[in-house]
């Protein structure tokens, strides 16, 4: 496992032949690809074990097999009663998957701590995180926003993020994407890829605010929730107006996965060419 947080994993992809001329070399740009992935993981808590039971394993496995770059959780376990007082979920899971992670606690729950985390495989330049508010009035559930800055193989530094916001109100959540906003504001120049669960629906008005800064990485975008028969959509990747022009989406699509968690796990693969 390598310590810390969060690293961001792409390889370039530059071929060409013995025979190539130099201009044959510069007309093909050399091209990177990059996979991202959010899950929320329901604290590694698969459903139909019921409260209590955790497998490590299972998340683990998942992403294993599907081998991201970066990987946004939500729904991350540290240190409580109900998954284990000597369990660092963020930590559990980075050991088994060899890659950097970063946790951002969002509150105290089960006598630990409750938020957000990133896996990456590359090493994290800098880590983040900012507490996002519900409305004044509204008994909303403490959530927040965890980023950190890698370096692309390609030398483009990137902040990728992970967050988790309210699941009651409308109010709360038009909140929450404002702090967003303005908290993600002094990156607003370079690539940002943020994950999570956003607890709305595509057609959601709120979307108006996000697309200021972001655009989704789907048109029509695929069933994320209950990951058996998914049939909703609340998870999404999306990319600020930059990373948009550096980045190509090449898919956008979930992974039939339904035992870990009660979500599917969601990818985004990009295509990124070097000037």
């Amino acid at each position: 496992m390598k310590f810390l947080s969060i690293l961001m994993s792409a390889f370039i992809l530059a071929c060409s032949s013995d025979n190539s001329t130099k201009d044959d070399v510069d007309a093909e740009k050399p091209k990177s690809n990059l996979k991202v992935m959010t899950y929320n993981i329901h604290i590694a808590n698969p459903p139909s074990k019921g409260a209590g039971f955790v497998d490590i394993n299972a998340i683990a496995n998942v992403i294993n097999t599907e081998k991201p770059d970066l990987v946004a959780l939500q729904e991350v376990d540290r240190f409580t009663e109900r998954s284990g007082k000597d369990l660092d979920q963020a930590k559990a899971i980075a050991d088994q998957t060899n890659m950097y992670y970063y946790f951002a606690k969002a509150l105290n729950r089960s006598g630990g701590d409750y938020g957000v985390a990133i896996l990456s495989k590359y090493p994290l330049l800098s880590t983040k995180q900012h507490a996002l508010p519900g409305a004044d009035g509204m008994e909303a559930e403490l959530r927040t926003i965890g980023i950190v800055e890698v370096t692309l193989t390609t030398g483009e530094k990137v902040i990728f993020g992970s967050t988790h916001i309210d699941h009651k109100s409308d109010d709360s959540r038009r909140v929450q994407a404002r702090e967003i906003i303005t908290f993600l504001k002094p990156y607003e120049n370079i690539p940002i890829i943020l994950g999570g669960d956003f607890n709305m629906t595509p057609e959601n008005e709120i979307w108006n605010t996000f697309n200021t800064t972001f655009i989704r990485g789907c048109t029509v975008c695929p069933g994320t929730f209950p990951a058996v028969n998914a049939n909703t959509t609340i998870d999404y990747i999306l990319l600020n107006k930059v990373a948009a022009n550096k980045f190509t989406i090449k898919d956008y699509y979930t992974v039939e996965e339904n035992y870990a968690s009660d979500h599917l796990p969601l990818i985004m693969e990009l295509e990124y060419s070097t000037e």
